[in-house]
C-alpha cells in the first residue's frame, strides 16, 4: 500500500465528545471489592434484561429449550405453544421445586412431566396433571402452573428478566440502542457454534477487554493486529464509539495486511458464506451499524450494558454474554451465528474465522486473569484511560452511577 492510497489513521478526541466522562484516572475498587459486587448485583443486574436465545430455536408449536442463568441461579423453560405464542417460565415443578424439564432442548408432544413424582404441565404452563391426586388435600391445580418470566422479544432474540416486576420493559431497557441497530439481517444467520469458560476475573474486565482495540498490537500481534491495524492503524485506534444511554458501540477500523495463503482462502469462502447484508433489492445498514458510514469499517462492538456484546460484521456476528460468579470470577459464553454453508468451502472458511476468533478471546483472558491478581492484591488503586479505551471509561461511569442512584434509594 503506498503512501497515496492509505487511509488516513484514526484520531484522538473521542473523549472530548463526551465531557461528561471526564479525563482523570478512575478507582478501579469495582473491580474487585465484595461489597461493591453484592451491590452491583442488586442495583444493575436485578434490573437488566437478559438475552437467552433466539425464536428459530423455537420452529415448531411444543419445540423448547432450557436456560440456565448463573447469576442468579435461576433456570426458564422457553416454549412455543400451539397457538403458537412463545412461553417462559421458571423450569421448577411447583410440587416440590424439581426440574419441570430435564432436556436441555427438544421437543414437547404435549406434557412436560416431572421426573420425581410426575406432576405434569402443558405448553401454556398449566398444571393439566396430578399423579394419585385424590391423596392431596384442596389441590387448587388453577393456582399451580408454572410460574412465569417476563420475557420479550427484539429482532428475533428471547430476553427474560430475572425479577417477577421490571424495573423497565424490554423496549426501554434496549432505548435507542435497540432502535438504531434493529433492521439488520440478524435472522439470517440462522447457524449458530456457543463456547464457554469460566473466568477467574471480575465481569467488567471481560467486557472492557473487547471494547478497546488499543491492547491488539500488543497482545495479538499474530492474530488480531494483521488482521485490524496492518501498516495503516499501527497504534490500534477505533473509527467511533457513540453511547446511547447506559449503552455504547465501537466502530472498528481496519486495514488488512495480505493474508497468509490458507488465511487468504479462508477469507475468500467466509465471505461468500456470510454476504448477507445485501440482497437483491440493496441492503442499506441500520444507522447504528458503522454510523459513520467509514469505507475502512471492519466490525461493529454493539454493547448492551450490563453484560451482553454483539461482534457484527456486514454478514456475521458474535454473542458475547458475561455472567458474574462473584467478585472476581465469571462465565463467559460466545455464540457465533453465521448463514448455513452452502458447500464445504463456506463451511472452512466459516471455521476458520470461529477459530480465528476463538483463539484471540483466549488471549485476553489469561492477561485478564493476572490483572485481576493485582485488583485483588490492591497494587493497582487507579486505571489510567486513553482516548481510544472511551468505552470503558464510559462503563466506569454508568456503573458508579447506578451504585450512587442504589445508595440514594436505600438510604430514603
Amino acid at each position: 500500500m503506498n503512501e497515496l492510497s492509505r487511509p488516513p489513521v484514526p484520531p484522538i478526541g473521542l473523549t472530548a465528545k463526551y465531557p461528561e466522562l471526564g479525563t482523570g484516572p478512575c478507582d478501579t475498587a469495582i473491580y474487585h471489592d465484595p461489597a461493591v459486587y453484592e451491590k452491583e448485583i442488586a442495583a444493575i443486574f436485578k434490573r437488566s434484561w437478559y438475552m437467552i436465545g433466539r425464536v428459530d430455536q423455537l420452529a415448531r408449536p411444543g419445540d423448547f429449550f432450557t436456560y440456565y442463568l448463573p447469576t442468579f441461579r435461576l433456570e426458564v423453560l422457553i416454549v412455543r405453544d400451539r397457538d403458537g405464542q412463545i412461553n417462559a417460565f421458571h423450569n421448577v415443578c411447583t410440587h416440590r421445586g424439581n426440574l419441570a424439564e430435564n432436556r436441555k432442548e427438544g421437543h414437547c408432544q404435549g406434557l412436560f412431566v416431572c421426573r420425581f413424582h410426575g406432576w405434569a404441565y402443558d405448553l401454556k404452563g398449566k398444571l393439566a396433571r396430578v399423579r394419585d391426586e385424590e391423596g392431596f388435600f384442596d389441590l387448587d391445580k388453577s393456582q399451580l402452573g408454572l410460574k412465569p418470566v417476563p420475557m420479550g422479544i427484539w429482532e428475533g432474540f428471547i430476553f427474560v428478566s430475572p425479577v417477577d416486576e421490571p424495573a423497565q420493559t424490554l423496549a426501554e431497557y434496549l432505548g435507542d440502542q435497540g432502535r438504531d441497530n434493529a433492521g439488520y439481517p440478524w435472522g439470517a444467520c440462522t447457524q449458530s457454534y456457543q463456547i464457554e469458560a469460566e473466568i477467574d476475573a471480575n465481569w467488567k474486565l471481560i467486557t472492557d477487554s473487547p471494547s478497546e482495540v488499543y491492547h491488539i498490537p500488543m497482545l495479538h500481534p499474530t492474530s488480531a493486529a494483521p488482521t485490524m491495524m496492518a501498516s495503516g492503524n499501527p497504534m490500534g485506534r477505533l473509527l467511533d464509539v457513540e453511547i446511547r444511554g447506559p449503552h455504547r458501540t465501537n466502530s472498528h477500523y481496519s486495514v488488512m495486511a495480505e493474508p497468509k495463503p490458507v488465511q487468504k482462502l479462508a477469507y475468500f469462502h467466509a465471505a461468500a458464506a456470510q454476504n448477507v447484508a445485501v440482497d437483491d433489492k440493496g441492503y442499506e445498514l441500520p444507522v447504528g451499524i458503522n454510523a459513520t458510514r467509514s469505507p475502512h469499517w471492519t466490525v461493529d462492538l454493539i454493547c448492551f450494558f450490563p453484560s451482553l456484546q454483539f461482534t457484527l460484521s456486514a454478514g456475521m456476528y458474535t454473542a458475547h454474554q458475561v455472567w458474574p460468579l462473584g467478585p472476581n470470577k465469571s462465565l463467559y459464553q460466545q455464540r457465533v451465528f453465521v448463514r448455513p454453508a452452502t458447500n464445504a468451502a463456506e463451511r472452512f472458511g466459516q471455521e476458520n474465522s470461529m477459530v480465528e476468533y476463538r483463539d484471540i478471546v483466549m488471549e485476553d483472558f489469561s492477561t485478564l486473569e493476572r490483572i485481576q491478581r493485582a485488583l485483588d492484591t490492591g497494587q493497582i488503586r487507579q486505571f489510567h484511560f486513553h482516548d481510544h479505551e472511551l468505552a470503558l471509561r464510559h462503563q466506569h461511569k454508568v456503573v458508579t452511577d447506578a451504585l450512587a442512584a442504589y445508595d440514594r434509594e436505600v438510604a430514603a
